[in-house]
This record gives C-alpha cells, sequence and structure tokens, in this order.
C-alpha cells in the first residue's frame, strides 16, 4: 500500500512588526514545476493542463509535491499559541457518549456505542432492552490506529449470521466478512473488490448478494484513480471461497431501446454495431435487496447518481422449478449456482425515475394467463399471496410519491411503459413536502419522513390507504437514526438537531397505533449549556429573487453590530438535503470566538424535492454559486459579520462550491476551506468513479455542457482580482486514500493558486494544502483524525481572521 512519508520543515518568513494585526505573514510557496506544453482543443477551445502531472499519485514529483506543501502549512498551523488549546478544548468536548438505536434481530437487540474518544464505534447485543449489553463486534480491534472502520453490515433474516464491510484507510473498497452471532467466531472467508455494494440475504439463511470489481485491475486500495468499471452481482454461498462465487445476473438490452444511447452501453467492437451481444455496461452499478417476504429480489441499476432501471427475480418459483422432479440439476454444479444467470423480468426499462423497495402487501394476483419466462405457458405466480410490491418514487412525482405494482402483471416480454399505467398511488405527492422515506412495521402500517422547509416531520400511516394515522411532535431537528420491521408491533428513532446530540425514542403501537413515543435515552454535552445558544430559520433573496433558506445558530446574547465570526457552510447537488445535525467543532467556533453558524440550504440540493435540486443542477449550476453568495451577503447585510470575518466551508461536491464562489467574490469572504473538492470539472469524469457525476455536472465531452462547466470550474477559474481586492485565506483538505474524489484535484487546484495568486505582491493571505494520510473522503474517519482535522480548521480560521480566543 503505497503511503506518502511528510518531512516536516519550515520554510514560513513572518515580519515581525508590533501590531498583530496589521502583520504580514509572507509565505515562501515550494516552487512547482509548471509544464506549459499540455495543452488540448475542447470544442474549439485551447485548455491549458501544466499540472497533468500531478494526477499521477505514485510518482516522484507527485511525493515531493505532497511533502513541500505540507513543510509550509504544519508549521504554519502549529505555530499558532492557541493550537494545543484548541485541540484540547476539542478533545474535551468530544468525550461524551454516543449511542445509535436499537436494531432487533432474531431474538436479540443490538446497538452502537461510543464511550467519547474511541476511534470507532462499538457494537453491543443485549437480550432484552432491560439486560445488560455487552460488546459483540469492537472496530477498535481492527487497528491500532483506528483506520479500519465498520462500513455496512446486514444480519441474516433468522439473526445468527452477521455480515459486516470493512474499509481500510477511508477508502471506498471494502472487504465483506461473516459473523456467527451465537458464537462469536468469524467465517474463514472474506470477500475482496468490493465497492458500493448492497448485502441482501436470502431467506434461507445461506448467503448473499453482493456487489464487486472482479476484474478491476491495478491497486485497489484507495490511492489509485483507475475508472471503476464493469461492477457485477455475485451470490456467495456462506462457508465457501470467493473464488466460486458465480455472476448472479447477465445483461441484455431491455426490448425496443437503444443501449448506447439510453442505457450507457459501450461496443465492444465498434465493426458492428448490430449484435446485442456486442454491447456492454461498463458503467452500469447494481443494487439488490431481497423482498421483506423473501419470495423476491428486486435489483436497481444506475449509470450516474440518480435514475434507475427496475428488475426482480422470482426467487420463490426458481427454487420450485429446479427443485422439481423433471429439472436438468447437471445446470447446478455447486450451491452457488443456484443463483447464477438469474431470470430477470424488467418493470422499469428507462432511466427517468429513482426507485425504493420498501415492503410487500398481501394481495392475490389473479393477472391473465400468457406467456411467461423461459418460454412456460401460463403464469406461476397466478394464486399466490404478497404479488404487490411497494415502492417510494420520484416518477411523475418531483416530491415523491408511494406507489403499488403488480407483479404478477409482468413477464420476460412485458411492454412495460404500458404497464406503468397500471401502478396505484398510496401516497400522493405533497404539494410542498418531500416524502424522503418510509418504512414498514407493525404489518400493515408505514411510517413515513416527510422534509418541511429542511426540517423532519415524522408520521405513522396506514399501509392499505395511506391515510394518516399520527404526526409526532418533534422539535427542530433530523431523524438521525430509525429501526422496525413489518413483523415488529415496536420501532425506534434518533432526533438530532444543532444543539443536541442524541434523543432516541421507543414507539410501541401493539395495543394503539397513536401511542407516544417514549424517550429511551438523552445524549448531553455536559461542557457546554445548549441553553445559551439559539437556532433560527431564515429565508432570504438569491440573485434572481428565488427564496433560499438558511438556518443560523449563535448565542442568545449575540449582539448583531457585523463583528462576530461567521462560518457559512453549503452543498446543493446531487439531491441531497442539508438538515440540522449535531456537531462540536461548530458548537466550539460558536462559543470560543463568539461566532456564528449559518447552513444554507441552496439549490441543487434535495430540500423541496426534484424540482429544487434542477434548478441548481446541470446547466444550471450557476443558481447553485449565486444562492451561496446571496447568503454569504444576507449574512454581512443584516449585520451578523463582515467580509473580514466571514468564512466558507464546504465538502466533496461543497469544495467546488467554495471554490466557485472565491473566484467569483474573493472580496466577499475572509477565508475559505474547501474539503476534498471537484476542482477540475473538465477531467473530474475520468477518474474512478467521476463518470457517475455527469447527471449531476453534465459531461465536458458534450459541448453544451463544457461551454457551462468551464465559466465555474475552480481549477480554470483563479485570476487575479481587477477590482484590487485578493483572494481570501484558503486552506484545501484532501486525503491520499480518497478515491471518491481524487486529490489530484485538490493539487492541481492548489498549485494554481499558488501560481497565479500566491506569486502576486498584492497577495497577502495564505494560500495552503493539508494533506491527510491514511484517510480518505471522509466515511468512517476515526475520532482522532476528526478532532486533528477540525482542530487545524479553527486554528486556520482563528489565526487569518485574528481572532480572539475566549474558550
Amino acid at each position: 500500500m503505497a503511503r506518502w512519508e511528510l518531512a516536516w520543515g519550515n520554510i514560513v518568513h513572518i515580519e515581525i512588526c508590533r501590531n498583530y494585526k496589521s502583520c504580514r505573514k509572507m509565505i515562501d510557496y515550494p516552487k512547482i514545476k509548471r509544464d506549459e506544453t499540455v495543452e488540448e482543443t475542447l470544442h474549439g477551445v485551447k485548455v491549458k493542463d501544466p499540472y497533468r502531472w500531478l494526477e499521477n499519485p505514485y510518482s516522484d514529483e507527485t511525493k515531493e509535491f505532497v511533502a513541500a506543501q505540507m513543510e509550509i502549512t504544519d508549521p504554519f498551523l502549529k505555530s499558532s499559541p492557541i493550537y494545543g488549546k484548541v485541540k484540547g478544548r476539542l478533545t474535551e468536548l468530544w468525550n461524551f457518549p454516543k449511542y445509535t438505536v436499537p436494531t432487533k434481530h432474531g431474538s436479540k437487540y443490538f446497538f452502537e456505542k461510543n464511550s467519547g474518544l474511541q476511534n470507532q464505534n462499538v457494537i453491543y447485543v443485549q437480550n432484552s432492552l432491560d439486560t445488560e449489553p455487552s460488546i459483540f463486534l469492537d472496530p477498535n480491534t481492527f487497528s491500532e490506529d483506528g483506520t479500519i472502520a465498520l462500513t455496512n453490515k446486514a444480519f441474516s433474516e433468522d439473526g445468527q449470521i452477521f455480515a459486516y464491510a470493512l474499509s481500510h484507510a477511508g477508502s471506498d473498497w471494502q472487504q465483506i466478512k461473516f459473523k456467527n452471532v451465537a458464537t462469536g467466531e468469524d467465517y474463514q472467508e472474506v470477500l475482496e473488490k468490493v465497492k458500493f455494494s448492497s448485502i441482501a440475504w436470502t431467506h434461507d439463511n445461506k448467503g448473499i448478494f453482493y456487489m464487486c470489481y472482479k476484474h478491476q485491475k491495478g491497486r485497489t486500495d484507495g490511492t489509485e484513480t483507475t475508472s471503476n468499471e464493469n461492477q457485477n452481482m455475485y451470490y456467495h454461498y456462506l462457508g465457501t471461497n470467493q473464488s466460486e462465487d458465480h455472476h448472479a445476473l447477465w445483461w441484455c438490452t431491455p426490448p425496443g431501446l437503444d443501449p448506447l444511447s439510453s442505457l450507457g452501453g459501450e461496443l465492444n467492437d465498434s465493426s458492428d454495431k448490430s449484435s446485442e451481444e456486442n454491447v456492454s455496461f461498463p458503467k452500469w452499478r447494481t443494487s439488490s435487496e431481497v423482498s421483506v417476504c423473501g419470495k423476491y429480489l428486486f435489483v436497481t441499476v444506475q449509470v450516474g447518481c440518480e435514475n434507475q432501471l427496475l428488475y426482480y427475480v422470482d426467487l420463490e418459483a426458481l427454487v420450485q422449478r429446479r427443485g422439481a422432479p423433471d429439472y436438468d440439476w447437471s445446470l447446478v454444479a455447486s450451491p452457488h449456482q443456484m443463483y447464477a444467470q438469474l431470470p430477470i423480468i424488467t418493470i422499469v426499462n428507462k432511466l427517468e425515475a429513482d426507485f425504493e423497495y420498501i415492503t410487500n402487501m398481501n394481495a392475490p394476483c389473479t393477472y391473465g394467463n400468457e406467456e411467461h419466462s423461459r418460454g412456460e405457458k401460463g403464469n406461476p405466480a397466478i394464486g399466490r399471496q404478497a404479488e404487490v410490491a411497494i415502492f417510494l418514487t420520484n416518477k411523475d412525482a418531483p416530491r415523491r410519491r408511494l406507489i403499488a405494482i403488480d407483479l404478477c402483471r409482468y413477464t420476460m416480454n412485458s411492454d412495460c411503459e404500458s404497464l406503468c399505467k397500471s401502478w396505484s398511488t398510496i401516497i400522493p405527492e405533497h404539494e410542498k413536502d418531500v416524502l424522503e422515506w418510509c418504512a414498514c412495521v407493525a404489518d400493515d402500517k408505514l411510517v413515513t419522513c416527510y422534509l418541511r422547509d429542511a426540517r423532519d416531520v415524522l408520521q405513522l400511516r396506514d399501509l392499505k390507504t395511506g391515510n394518516l394515522i399520527k404526526e409526532y411532535d418533534l422539535d427542530m431537528g433530523t431523524i438521525s437514526g430509525f429501526s422496525g420491521k413489518k413483523k415488529y408491533s415496536e420501532f425506534f428513532f434518533s432526533v438530532t438537531s444543532f444543539l443536541s446530540p442524541t434523543i432516541i425514542y421507543q414507539v410501541d403501537i401493539s395495543k394503539d397505533a397513536t401511542a407516544e413515543p417514549k424517550v429511551i435515552r438523552v445524549v448531553h454535552l455536559d461542557k457546554l449549556d445548549a441553553t445559551k445558544f439559539m437556532t433560527k430559520q431564515i429565508f432570504y433573496s438569491s440573485k434572481d429573487g428565488t427564496k433560499v433558506p438558511m438556518f443560523i445558530v449563535h448565542k442568545k446574547d449575540l449582539k448583531l453590530d457585523s463583528s462576530a465570526p461567521t462560518l457559512l457552510y453549503g452543498y446543493g447537488g446531487f439531491n441531497i438535503s442539508m438538515k440540522p445535525s449535531f456537531s462540536v467543532f461548530r458548537l466550539a467556533f460558536i462559543h470560543d470566538f463568539n461566532g456564528v453558524f449559518a447552513l444554507a440550504n441552496i439549490r441543487g440540493g434535495g430540500e423541496y424535492g426534484e424540482e429544487w435540486q434542477n434548478a441548481g443542477r446541470l446547466l444550471n449550476r450557476q443558481n447553485c454559486i449565486d444562492d451561496f453568495i446571496a447568503g454569504a451577503e444576507y449574512l454581512i447585510d443584516a449585520k451578523y459579520t463582515s467580509s473580514n470575518k466571514l468564512a466558507i466551508m464546504g465538502g466533496s461536491h461543497g469544495g467546488m462550491l467554495v471554490g466557485a464562489c472565491v473566484n467569483q467574490r474573493p472580496e466577499l469572504y475572509a477565508a475559505a476551506i474547501p474539503m476534498v473538492g471537484v476542482m477540475d470539472m473538465l477531467r473530474f469524469h475520468k477518474f474512478t468513479i467521476g463518470y457517475a457525476w455527469c447527471t449531476d455536472y453534465g459531461t465536458p465531452d458534450e459541448k453544451e455542457h463544457f461551454n457551462s462547466i468551464i465559466k465555474y470550474s475552480p481549477l480554470h477559474n483563479i485570476r487575479r482580482p481587477s477590482n484590487g481586492a485578493q483572494y481570501p485565506s484558503i486552506l484545501v483538505l484532501t486525503a491520499d486514500h480518497d478515491d471518491r474524489v481524487v486529490p489530484l484535484h485538490s493539487f492541481k487546484y492548489t498549485a494554481e493558486l499558488q501560481n497565479t495568486i500566491g506569486s502576486w505582491e498584492q497577495q497577502n493571505n495564505p494560500l495552503l494544502i493539508r494533506i491527510d494520510v491514511k484517510a480518505g473522503h471522509s466515511a468512517g474517519m476515526p475520532t482522532s483524525k476528526m478532532i486533528d482535522e477540525y482542530t487545524d480548521i479553527t486554528v486556520f480560521i482563528a489565526k487569518t481572521l485574528k481572532l480572539e480566543y475566549k474558550p
């Protein structure tokens, strides 16, 4: 595994002056090779790429770049007189117990707990909610530094086997292992090269469906930049080697569609475009789920980050046919082959909507007698129960609806477009609120979660009619956890907010469907008095007049005199909603610097459904940027802060947002923290999973999208301001094992910043990059690394904004 060894040294030169506030810190940036010969013409436009050599993470030149950057960043941060105090303060505040909701599997309850400063949460098991819990799985034992994290898990239907996925050093790559719940012992097999995978147990408890990139070439440790292609779904039979696993599905083009233009197919041989066998789907990503009843396997396929094809496999009919006396068992040489080359039936054959399986309803299938799969006459499903599947979808409903699909209507040769008209609606689309998720409990009840102005609303409804039974009374917050199953009458949920870590509730509706939630655990942050803070939600006008919601958190006694240091956070992409959540870092910033935290719910996110997303997506991306800039202007106009006290921050897509906003309005902010951002918007689709983002950004390979993207791409719009302003202080964050947004984005962006802006006499604000090791895009990051990261961010903001520290 490649590791970057970082040499620390101090080449920061400080002009000594008596007045600290006017002291100028001049940084001697490292000399970075600039190759002016790298140039390509894209859609008639010449685009230079002088730092393309930084795309190779293993070259000596890239390693030298990393070392040289950290030789200026680390001393700049650690030389602050408050560095040790901030780290100690964050460590102290972080040290409180954290819990997740209980989940019931078999006859036992499981929950996660972190005693305070443990690097990873520990899974506990108990026989009942009242008995003493014991440790079931402690990921902290997997590595001394906590960089091996539990990233996915699934119990078998009987609760006797635990499948769990582990990530190393923050990478998206996973290993899947299996544990015997009763004995605590692991099975011998380990499933490798797993990535972006669900874990779906068959109800015979004998194995799982999972996804992996079995034929991925080169490194698979998270440091590589190779595109992730040819993911396949496999069935693993418990107790055997992965080498024996077979493909569960072989894809072909749904009838009547062009696989190249509609489904992301690619030709294997360009000389023959007419042959279906000549088309492959290397960018398809698959997810699977076994139905609640165990009879069906539902499979969704995505090319990008939205819109899915939907299929199902009748597992029960498959087993019955293969168990018949006249079945040719030579076709099944091993248990693995029971689920090899599954006969899939198409429900949705166009990439135009999302589908999430919720549950089944008991309803007899009486639909027709017609040609079925594999040429049998008649539909073998006729007369069986539980043929109606319930899905949450945005099909013809931008804010989502709940639908029922009669599976009996579908065969291998169904007219999918006509049959979608037969879907019935259980819960129609709300006129304003977004139906985020649903869960079936107590056989015939639905727990539904709506998003109302970026705040969660939890309800109980009737499964068959969709009618509202009860709406639970919650404060301004977010449902941070939920567990419940169709076969149980109790369910659990947790609520978090900007000021409250966790409140866990239990609801038992076995006797009364309108029963009130019972609080079973409250997590407090004892070292800060939450009653001294307040949260408000305001709506400000963006450039085009659109009203944008924003949460603002500060001390109750804050004076609106434009003097408060303020941290503005945003995302605005991929239909992801930014909701109230608890953060030790943010509360410490508010308390210790008398600061303000603001969260802008800008367009491009999912706060108001598909229409809100589309208003900041593809050719409308500038709306997302305008919204964030308008949020900054509001905070200044409302006298919360001023430009010399305002910091902006965002991660991943939000890192791109911060970079674009800095380029367009550099004078508006004092500091910017772009974290693991997508900075090279003309080449993002060439690395790891970047091609999937074309559904949100558009593809640079198409002229229309290129013309839009090049106008805001952070890397390609770094210019010295003409109005006399300088760039704000910038701390770029990335990590060596980030295989989601590979670090080359941040490397190239930083190199261009330091060359174009850092060499400018007028630029006194620092332009630095922090490069973490044995870390990825953020998932599974150990507590110690989170404290280190937030210490550096806090110190950077305090030092560059010249803030007074009063913990």
